[in-house]
C-alpha cells in the first residue's frame, strides 16, 4: 500500500472539533480502513468526535445533527428530545423544553421551558430545521418542484403516521438566504399541508452532498442510535427504544437505517392543547354578555352630506354617520412583569383554567352608509372589518368600504384587534429583543378574538335600537353578519370566522397563513424586524429556532391551526363555516405560497379554476365555478411570481397588497359570496387580471 504525503499529514492533523463533525467522522472511517488493510482488527470504533465517554454532551441538546457552537441546540427541529411521555395528554406527551434548549438573546436570556408547558406537540404549522454545511441542494424539492419530494427515492422523506395509516406529505426545501455562508446556512423543509393535530410524523435524510460533491455523513450520535449502540451514553440509551420504533416505521417504507444521514420522529400537538383555552375564553364569556352579545355605549357621532350643502357638515359620498363608541366585555387578561418588561396574561385560576376579572371597553367605530338612514326601506346586513398590520379599527374608514356599503346595502364596523393592534407596536419591538416576552402578545391575541366575538354579537342585537341612533331609522337585517379584512386582517379573519358561532361567511382580502413562514418573505420584516431580531439574536440559526418557538405559542390565534375547524371539524357549537380568499400575486407583504399549502391540506378550502396564467399549482387543482363554499381567488396586477427563497419579492411593478380590494369586480364577488355562499366567477372564464383590458 503506498500512503501519499498528503494523506498522511491529514491523518497526522489534530483531533478535529465537534463543530467539524462531518469531517472528524471522515478521519475517523479512514484510520479504520487503514488498519484493516494491515491486518489489525477495527471493530466499530467510536467515531472522532464522539463524546461517548466524556460529559461533553448536553443534555438540554439534541446531538443527532452534532454538537457545536454553529449548531444550535435545539437542532433539529422538531425534535422529539423536548416530547416527554404523559399519561395526562391528548397525545401522550408535553412539550418540555430543557433550560437552555432554546436560543439565548445578546444578554443570555433564554425563553423559559414554563411556556410551553401546556402543548403536548409542535404545531401543525412546523417548519423543519437542519444543517448541513455547504449542502447542495440538487435534485431536491424545490418550491417549484414539489413533486421531487414524493419520488421514490427522495433524499428526505416526510412520513405522516395518522392512526398507524403510513403517508407521504409533500415538502420542499430551501436554504435560509439571511445568511451568506454556506457552511452556517440552516436547511428548511417546509412541509406543503398544514399537518394534522395529534399525529406524529417521521423524517428521514438520506443521500446528500454538499457543494463539493462529497457525501454527507451521520453526526456520532445518530450511528450509536442507528446501530443500537448506545449503552455506554445514558442520554441517548433513553431515546434508543423511539428511534428503533423510527427505524422500523422507514423500514416498513423500504428505507434501510444504514442509509439515513438522520431521521427522527415528532408528534403534533392536539386541538385542546391548542385551542382549548381560547373556546373556554369565548364560551364564557358569551355565557356572561349573553345572546345579545357585548354592551355598546355610543361615545360620538359625525353626520356627513353627500356633497357640499352649506350646512358646513363635512363631506362623504357613501358615508352618512360614523359612530364612535366603546363595547363592553369580560377582561381575561392580568399585568405581569418578567425583567424590565411590563405586559399582561390570561389570568388563571387555581386549576389553570383562563378567569375573567372585571371588564374591558375597548373602542369601535361605525360607518353607515346613506342608503341605510332616514327609514329606507332595505334592512342592511352587518360586516366586522379587521385591520392590517398593527393597526386601528379606524382603517374601516376606507373608502372602499363606504363606497361597498352605500352601494350593496351594509353597515360596516371595526375594533383593534387586542394583541396586534398600535397599542402593541412599542412591545412587540421589545418581545424581538427577547422572545420570552412573547406569551404577552400571543395571550392578548386570546381576549382579541373573543373582544370580537362579542362585538359582532353586540352589533346584530344591540345597533338598530340604540337610542343614540335613533333619529336616523336604522334598518338591520340581523340574518346578514359578515367579516371583511385585509393584510393581517385578512390572516386572522380565518381565525376569527372559525371561533364566532354568528359569523358563518367571511372574506379574508391578500390573505396567508403561519406567521413562521410568511415573516421572512415580508418586506414588512425586512429592514425593520428582522434588524431589532437580529441584533438580539445575531446567528441566523438561532433566529430560524427562535421563530419556530414563537409560533408555537402563535399557533393558538394563527389560522394555520384554525383552518381545519371553519368546516372540516367545527369547533363546538358552530356549523361549517366558509371564507373567500382573495391573495394578489407577487404580494410584497403576505406570502401567497401559503395559501396554495391550504389549498393542498384537504380542508375544504380549494383554488378556483383560473388561479393562474403561468403556473399549475401541484397537487391542488382548480375548483370550477360556480362554487358553493370556501376558495381562492387569486387577483393579478402583473407582477411576476417570486424568486425563489424566504426572502420578499424584489421587481420592477409595484407591491400589489393594496390593490384588489379597490377593484369593484373584486368586491361584487365578495358581496355575492356573503349572500348566497358561492363563489362566482367574475373574471370571464379568465386569470383575474382586472387591469389587463379585454
Amino acid at each position: 500500500m503506498i500512503i501519499t504525503k498528503s494523506f498522511a499529514k491529514w491523518l497526522r492533523t489534530p483531533k478535529l472539533g465537534p463543530c467539524n463533525r462531518h469531517a472528524a467522522q471522515a478521519k475517523a472511517a479512514a484510520l479504520c480502513a487503514l488498519a484493516t488493510l494491515f491486518g489489525i482488527a477495527c471493530a466499530e470504533p467510536t467515531p472522532a468526535g464522539d463524546p461517548a465517554d466524556s460529559t461533553m454532551y448536553s443534555a438540554d441538546c439534541d446531538p443527532i445533527l452534532g454538537q457545536g457552537p454553529d449548531v444550535p441546540c435545539a437542532l433539529p427541529w422538531p425534535s422529539n428530545l423536548y416530547l416527554d411521555e404523559s399519561a395526562t395528554s391528548e397525545t401522550g406527551y408535553r412539550l418540555r423544553f430543557l433550560p437552555t434548549s432554546l436560543p439565548a438573546n445578546n444578554q443570555g436570556v433564554v425563553a423559559p421551558p414554563e411556556n410551553y408547558a401546556h402543548l403536548d406537540g409542535y404545531g401543525p404549522s412546523t417548519q423543519i430545521l437542519a444543517l448541513f454545511p455547504n449542502l447542495d441542494l440538487s435534485g431536491l424539492a424545490s418550491e417549484d418542484h414539489i413533486e421531487r419530494s414524493l419520488l421514490p427515492d427522495a433524499p428526505i422523506v416526510l412520513l405522516e403516521d395518522h392512526k398507524g395509516t403510513l403517508r407521504r406529505v409533500p415538502y420542499f426545501v430551501e436554504l435560509d438566504s439571511y445568511e451568506s455562508d454556506p457552511a452556517l446556512q440552516t436547511l428548511f423543509v417546509r412541509p406543503q399541508e398544514i399537518l394534522k393535530e395529534a399525529t406524529r410524523y417521521v423524517v428521514a435524510f438520506r443521500g446528500l452532498r454538499n457543494k463539493a460533491g462529497a457525501s454527507i455523513a451521520p453526526a456520532p450520535a445518530f450511528v450509536r442510535l442507528r446501530d443500537g449502540n448506545t449503552a455506554a451514553v445514558p442520554v441517548l440509551a433513553k431515546r434508543q427504544a423511539r428511534f428503533d420504533r423510527v427505524f422500523a416505521t422507514l423500514f416498513s417504507q423500504g428505507i434501510d437505517k444504514q442509509s439515513l444521514i438522520v431521521a427522527w420522529d415528532f408528534v403534533t400537538a392536539s386541538n385542546r392543547a391548542l385551542h382549548g383555552e381560547l373556546l373556554q375564553m369565548r364560551d364564557d364569556a358569551i355565557r356572561r354578555t349573553g345572546a345579545m352579545g357585548a354592551p355598546i355605549s355610543v361615545s360620538g357621532i359625525t353626520e356627513y352630506v353627500p356633497m357640499p350643502d352649506g350646512s358646513g357638515k363635512p363631506v362623504d359620498p357613501d358615508i352618512a354617520v360614523e359612530v364612535r363608541g366603546t363595547f363592553e366585555v369580560p377582561n381575561y387578561l392580568a399585568d405581569y412583569r418578567i425583567g424590565t418588561f411590563s405586559g399582561t396574561r390570561i389570568r388563571r385560576d387555581g386549576k389553570g383554567l383562563p378567569m375573567a376579572s372585571g371588564s374591558r371597553s375597548p373602542e369601535f367605530w361605525l360607518r353607515i352608509p346613506h342608503s341605510a338612514v332616514d327609514g329606507k326601506s332595505t334592512p342592511h346586513g352587518l360586516v366586522l372589518y379587521g385591520h392590517g398590520l398593527l393597526g386601528s379599527g379606524t382603517q374601516v374608514r376606507g373608502g372602499f368600504n363606504g363606497r361597498i356599503a352605500n352601494r350593496k346595502n351594509l353597515i360596516f364596523f371595526g375594533a383593534d384587534l387586542t394583541g396586534m393592534s398600535s397599542d402593541d407596536q412599542a412591545s412587540v419591538i421589545q418581545i424581538l429583543t427577547d422572545v420570552s416576552r412573547f406569551p404577552h402578545m400571543a395571550e392578548r391575541l386570546h381576549q382579541g378574538l373573543v373582544e370580537w366575538v362579542l362585538l359582532a354579537r353586540g352589533m346584530r342585537e344591540r345597533l338598530e335600537s340604540l337610542p343614540a341612533l335613533a333619529k336616523f331609522k336604522i334598518k338591520v337585517n340581523r340574518d346578514e353578519l359578515f367579516y371583511s379584512g385585509i393584510s393581517q386582517g385578512g390572516i386572522f379573519g380565518a381565525s376569527f370566522v372559525a371561533l364566532s358561532p354568528d359569523v358563518e361567511r367571511g372574506h379574508l382580502g391578500v390573505p396567508g397563513n403561519n406567521y413562521s413562514l410568511l415573516l421572512q418573505r415580508s418586506t414588512d420584516y425586512v429592514g425593520g424586524f428582522s434588524v431589532v431580531l437580529g441584533a438580539a439574536y445575531p446567528s441566523t440559526r438561532d433566529q430560524a429556532v427562535v421563530l419556530s418557538a414563537i409560533q408555537l405559542l402563535w399557533d393558538a390565534t394563527d389560522p394555520v391551526t384554525h383552518y381545519r375547524h371553519l368546516s372540516a371539524e367545527p369547533y363546538p357549537g358552530n356549523r361549517a363555516h366558509h371564507v373567500l380568499l382573495g391573495p394578489a400575486r407577487g404580494d410584497y407583504q403576505v406570502a401567497v405560497l401559503s395559501n396554495e399549502i391550504l389549498a393542498r391540506s384537504g380542508l375544504g378550502v380549494p383554488l378556483m379554476a383560473q388561479y393562474d396564467d403561468e403556473r399549475t399549482v401541484f397537487g391542488a387543482p382548480g375548483q370550477p365555478y360556480p362554487h358553493t363554499g370556501s376558495g381562492v381567488v387569486l387577483w393579478h396586477f402583473g407582477n411576476p411570481w417570486p424568486a425563489l427563497g424566504n426572502l420578499p419579492p424584489v421587481d420592477k411593478d409595484d407591491d400589489p397588497h393594496e390593490l384588489p380590494r379597490r377593484r369593484d369586480v373584486h368586491n361584487d364577488q365578495m358581496v355575492t359570496f356573503f349572500r348566497t355562499g358561492q363563489i362566482i366567477d367574475v373574471c370571464s372564464g379568465k386569470p383575474c387580471w382586472p387591469d389587463r383590458g379585454p
